[in-house]
């Protein structure tokens, strides 16, 4: 069968000529009835196979070396990044109209370009000795390129920057800025810089504020409206009734989902679990000290883990905003506080129902972490894309050879589909 198959497919690109196109999808003429399957004795064998029918259902790809099923592709992904990748940002960042994707590592944050099926390198930034731990793109000026919002440390003191992308080099425009930074996007106001301060007792002290970019500085507002339980990274707000009444989903400290009212009132405390990540917020560092000796215990004052992004989107146009959130398992069961060896990561969309949370669908789950991901469009794919950035190894020496890779899933086929055609979409 598999000969006939192979001799089939080479009469086709015999006869079909087509110089622009390098591949053919088997996708649709192998669902189709007219070929086949058997192994209710656990033996593989064709049924029924037509070569004139498989002949005239060969669907051409406009990508080389991908096979899809119907007009685009459902799933793509990157080749691997040798890189421990810990945060993804998608924006028009080189002015061209085409989205880039942004890139960070521990220390480097690299601009890549999608061209003929592959990411290439568009432009580099190294922060050392700063260890980067967010980024953002977004176009918060109303005038200039979008730029790249990076949260950073230095020896546990805040210390991000931003920078922008000038004659082919990624230039540091703002530096040193005592704030972590996000951008969130707002359902009635788009995209929304915040900032919020390192306190001495927690990580996250006071309020989180709305923050403006005047070009040459960042400057903070007013308190964006937001319970002072709320740390900066982790949550999202959105209409999640379409009764115009906005509701905060938000990550706690113990990996679970938590959905409150903008009054702080919690409604909902999710039992299993969410979010996760291995990027460390740090306490080391000079405010450590106070007047020569420390001012409280190495125990009390732990490293915190970041908490990844979560986004509220509608969906389905009905102006109800649905959750997609990360989710892992742990190898350590989570047992262990400080080594938590994240795997099995996925996305995975909830609505609200009032009382709890639904899943609606899911993506398929990757033998690593997902460490960040984004709904945006990107160059050649129709629609937008549900991009995800994930990291390949999640042992203790996954920093001595880290691979990470970028997949881009077909948003409406994810909700079209379902999670189960996506796995079969998905599989090697």
């Amino acid at each position: 069968m598999y000969l006939v198959l192979v001799i089939v497919r080479v009469i086709a690109c015999t006869l079909m000529l087509c110089t622009n196109c390098t591949t053919f999808s088997w996708a649709g003429a192998l669902a189709k009835d007219m070929c086949k399957y058997k192994t209710d004795d656990g033996v593989r064998r064709a049924e029924k196979c037509s070569p004139l029918f498989l002949l005239a259902s060969l669907e051409l790809s406009p990508r080389s070396g991908r096979a899809v099923a119907g007009p685009t592709e459902k799933v793509w992904r990157s080749q691997e990044l040798n890189m421990l990748a810990i945060g993804m940002s998608c924006g028009d960042i080189d002015g061209d109209g085409q989205n880039e994707i942004a890139v960070i590592d521990p220390q480097r944050v690299t601009v890549f370009r999608l061209s003929s099926d592959k990411l290439v390198p568009l432009a580099e930034y190294s922060a050392s000795p700063l260890e980067l731990k967010s980024i953002d793109v977004a176009a918060i000026r109303k005038q200039g390129p979008a730029r790249l919002y990076v949260s950073a440390q230095n020896r546990g003191s805040v210390s991000s920057l931003v920078l922008e992308y000038r004659k082919g080099s990624l230039i540091p425009v703002i530096q040193n800025i005592d704030y972590f930074l996000r951008v969130i996007d707002y359902p009635t106001q788009g995209p929304i810089l915040l900032g919020q301060k390192k306190g001495m007792n927690r990580m996250f002290e006071g309020p989180v504020f709305r923050m403006s970019d005047k070009g040459d500085e960042l400057v903070a507002h007013s308190r964006f409206g937001i319970p002072l339980k709320i740390p900066i990274f982790g949550f999202t707000i959105g209409d999640f009734t379409g009764r115009r009444t906005p509701l905060i989903a938000v990550y706690d400290r113990n990996d679970h989902l938590r959905i409150y009212q903008p009054d702080g009132k919690k409604l909902y405390v999710s039992k299993g679990f969410f979010g996760g990540s291995d990027v460390l917020l740090r306490w080391h560092g000079p405010e450590k000290q106070v007047g020569g000796e420390s001012r409280r215990t190495d125990s009390d004052l732990e490293d915190v883990y970041f908490r990844p992004r979560i986004r509220a989107y509608d969906l389905h146009g009905d102006h109800i905003y649905q959750i997609l959130a990360i989710s892992h398992s742990s190898k350590t069961m989570r047992f262990l506080s400080r080594s938590k060896m994240l795997e099995e990561g996925q996305i995975i969309c909830l609505s609200w129902n009032g009382d709890a949370l639904d899943e609606q669908w899911m993506t398929p789950k990757i033998e690593g972490m997902i460490t960040d991901f984004e709904v945006n469009t990107l160059p050649g794919f129709a629609g937008p894309r549900l991009i995800t950035l994930e990291r390949k190894k999640t042992d203790w020496f996954s920093f001595l050879s880290s691979k990470s890779q970028i997949r881009a899933y077909d948003l409406k086929a994810l909700l079209r589909e379902g999670p189960e055609n996506m796995r079969k979409l998905t599989r090697d």
